[in-house]
């Protein structure tokens, strides 16, 4: 806390206030120097001026990080937590539930467009001007709805009347733990702005990357196929990414502005998404010695992967989009954004890690359309009243499937016998017969389709009622429908694990509003005081499958949508002309119906459900300062408390010592902290740039990244909980003539092994053994490398 403390004293603030000039989403003129536009209320606004709590991480501060994914903006944004399969948490609150059929709780947003999956925000992040993590609820004027808040992401719009471009290339190599190997890495992007007419631009933008896992596979893939399912089986030791985007932009005399937009990304990876590895083995294992005999020694340090089977992730994601405005003479403006927006993902994961085939085939084969269009006005801004006001249309299909099974382990010579019939030939009569034949000792699989449409309608006003004093108010009526259809039990197996063979379908619907009220006062030019009350929302969905109950009678079981009410307070100020802001927000939201896998009494089975009532609350301070020429210090921190208010039906772990845990292996999990919500998280970055003559300037840059200890898991088990983290990062290079800059850098420099995620080994569990695994991603380990990027 000392160190934290002396940091803020020092300088630090949050979102790099000083960047560079930034232009907004709409093409508004060029801020002041030392201003940063964003679009949290989607308008072009100076972040000091913006009655909301976020952090703007811009162009600059990402190329200075090394910053290259969504999951890297949590080392600049400390009320964001990145979990495992791309799952986000802001203020402690995210998605807690492995469901693709339900929303999330933070929303992604893409040049205006609602992303209705997080596997649609996976391709890397380039060319872009900034990203913005608004805090707290949202949606009440981007697109869908968000209970816990949203990553809005901008990208460069195309320069009318500029021929110029870009290079950019880093090269590193990462850590490996435990294996004697190089795991390198290569980033290239490329951006070309051509002039088309003398009020329009084409914009192109290219990314080719390369990034090997730091964890290492011990036992060789032999590859084949996928059984059942009949598709090749493959093993990714390193991502691959291809993307290319092109965006046009025609804005003529007259008011009228058309923006095009078009991209397809091409992602492979496989260990990097799912590279876990064992952390405890508990007493009794029969997995363990065959870890150990692989050459793999569990414990947090272990980036030693055991498994035989196949780990990949094959993605194509892409769309295109269209914006149409116009500007009327009297200040009012109308905007129409379309988009359509899709990926297909097929992947499959060995399940049991161990160099046997237990469980090695978990595939899954999904593909998503959304279509969305968005029309909006705009009141003219400088009035007394201003704001906007507008209908938004969103659909999307949904088509996935999953097929997990294995033989456990088992010698083939006992799987044909009863009462196993595993590839049995069938016979009349009883045992020793089989009057069945199945095809593994244990397995499921479904397919569903999923068909979501949503309504809504939307507005918020602002109203000046003196110099300095400002009302606003905003509401959204939300009408959503879910369909869904179920065909589950293509596989016959001796333990079917949680379904009955069938064709199911299920409805739901709910209409909402949501609504936002609140004010904002400036008594000095510098300093803003801000407040609001409103009420967030997240719509409903579905369980993926039809579970049976009790009788054996199997349905599908609707989620209602969940709802969180939120107060924030703020103050933001600007002193010393520019040269020091500081902005404190104080925040509470209580969620109700929350989201969340829980245990089904009537089912008797783990399903996704409103189960849990949540409360977070906490503070947020950022400070920024030039102390003199050259030298800029960026940071922030945020203090919260994220707990349960009730959760009944959350899940034991074994040998949890709580008395229901013992009837039913569920317990009300009420007062237990929110995975991945630490009480602390802080970031600070320094740059300096030496006061020298000449076209080359030198330049150091350092950072530092702490958050307190998490809990990984609802139930609190005891080894899920991860102490505390401190990270440094590090740069030092020269610009020259403010176009070419050449760069060393290190992430992660003290190579802390950072796990994405901590859970108990379901296998284990089965056979009622606590043991431990975890998973590791890119920024788990230290990497170093080169920079290098050019203008012209």
């Amino acid at each position: 806390m000392a160190l934290f403390v002396a940091a803020l004293a020092a300088g630090a603030a949050a979102n790099p206030a000083f960047a560079q000039d930034t232009t907004g989403q709409t093409g508004e003129e060029v801020a002041p120097a030392g201003t940063i536009i964003v679009t949290a209320q989607r308008r072009a606004e100076n972040l000091q001026d913006v009655p909301v709590s976020l952090t703007a991480v811009t162009e600059e501060a990402l190329e200075s990080r090394q910053i290259n994914d969504l999951s890297g903006i949590a080392a600049a944004a400390p009320s964001l937590q990145v979990g495992a399969d791309n799952n986000f948490a802001v203020r402690g609150v995210g998605t807690l539930a492995f469901a693709n059929t339900i929303d999330t709780s933070v929303a992604l947003a893409l040049d205006e467009v609602n992303l209705g999956r997080p596997d649609l925000g996976t391709p890397l992040l380039y060319d872009v001007a900034r990203v913005e993590v608004l805090n707290g609820p949202q949606g009440l004027l981007f697109g869908k709805n968000a209970s816990a808040g949203l990553l809005n992401i901008v990208t460069a719009r195309p320069e009318i009347g500029a021929m110029s471009g870009s290079t950019d290339i880093e090269i590193s190599n990462r850590a490996t733990p435990g294996a004697d190997r190089n795991a390198p890495g290569i980033i290239a992007k490329q951006v070309l702005n051509i002039p088309v007419s003398a009020n329009s631009a084409l914009r192109l933008n290219a990314l080719y990357a390369y990034q090997e896992s730091p964890v290492t596979r011990l036992v060789p893939f032999e590859g084949g196929t996928v059984p059942f399912v009949d598709v090749p089986n493959k093993n990714y030791d390193a991502n691959r990414n291809i993307q290319l985007k092109a965006k046009y932009l025609y804005e003529s005399d007259g008011g009228l502005s058309i923006y095009v937009i078009g991209d397809y990304n091409e992602l492979r990876t496989g260990l990097n998404r799912f590279g876990n590895t064992y952390l405890q083995f508990g007493e009794g294992s029969a997995r363990e010695q065959l870890v150990l005999d692989a050459g793999a020694v569990p414990g947090p340090d272990n980036f030693l992967n055991t498994a035989d089977g196949g780990f990949f992730v094959d993605s194509d994601i892409g769309g295109a989009q269209a914006t149409v405005s116009y500007e009327f003479g009297s200040g009012f403006e109308i905007s129409n954004v379309f988009a359509w927006r899709y990926f297909d993902t097929q992947q499959n994961l060995d399940v049991d890690l161990v160099p046997t085939a237990e469980v090695n085939t978990n595939y899954s084969d999904t593909a998503y359309d959304q279509f969305s269009n968005e029309l909006r006005l705009s009141l003219p801004s400088g009035e007394r009243l201003s704001g906007q006001v507008g209908l938004y249309y969103f659909r999307s299909k949904l088509d996935t499937s999953n097929a997990l099974f294995g033989n456990a382990g088992f010698p083939s010579f006992l799987l044909p016998s009863f009462p196993f019939c595993v590839g049995a030939e069938v016979a009349p009569g009883g045992p020793p017969n089989c009057s069945v034949s199945n095809d593994y000792f244990l397995g499921r699989s479904y397919f569903a389709t999923q068909d979501t449409t949503s309504y809504a309608g939307f507005g918020q006003l602002n109203y000046e009622l003196a110099d300095g004093l400002e009302v606003f108010a905003g509401g959204r009526v939300t009408r959503d429908e879910v369909e869904l259809e179920v065909d589950q039990g293509q596989i016959d197996a001796f333990i079917n694990l949680g379904v009955l063979p069938g064709v199911y379908t299920g409805e739901t619907s709910n209409t909402n509003f949501s609504w936002k009220i609140g004010g904002q006062y400036e008594p000095t030019r510098n300093i803003m005081l801000y407040g609001f009350y409103g009420r967030g929302y997240k719509g409903p969905g579905f369980n993926t499958t039809a579970i049976a109950d009790a009788n054996g009678v199997a349905q599908v079981q609707p989620i209602d949508p969940e709802t969180s009410d939120a107060f924030e307070i703020g103050v933001k100020t600007t002193l010393l002309d520019g040269a020091v802001t500081f902005n404190v927000s104080a925040f509470r939201t209580k969620f109700d119906d929350f989201q969340v896998q829980a245990f089904d009494q009537e089912l008797l089975t783990y399903v996704v459900q409103n189960a849990a009532k949540v409360t977070t609350q906490g503070v947020e301070v950022t400070l920024g300062a030039r102390p003199f020429d050259g030298l800029s210090i960026n940071g922030a921190a945020t203090f919260l408390d994220a707990e349960f208010d009730s959760f009944p039906g959350a899940q034991c772990y074994l040998g949890q010592p709580d008395p229901s845990c013992a009837v039913d292996g569920t317990f009300d999990a009420g007062g237990n902290t929110l995975p991945l919500s630490p009480d602390l998280t802080a970031t600070v970055q320094a740059i300096y740039e030496f006061p020298v003559s000449g076209d080359v300037v030198p330049f150091i840059e350092g950072n530092w990244y702490h958050r307190s200890s998490v809990q990984y898991q609802i139930n609190q088990v005891p080894l899920a909980n991860y102490g505390a983290v401190d990270t440094f990062g590090f740069s030092g290079g020269v610009n020259i003539n403010d176009r070419v800059r050449a760069s060393v850098f290190c992430k992660n420099c003290t190579n802390e092994h950072i796990p994405v995620s901590i859970a108990t080994d379901s296998g284990e569990n089965n056979d009622g053994v606590v043991t431990y695994n975890q998973r590791f991603g890119l920024d788990s380990v230290r990497s170093v490398g080169i920079s290098l990027s050019a203008e012209y």
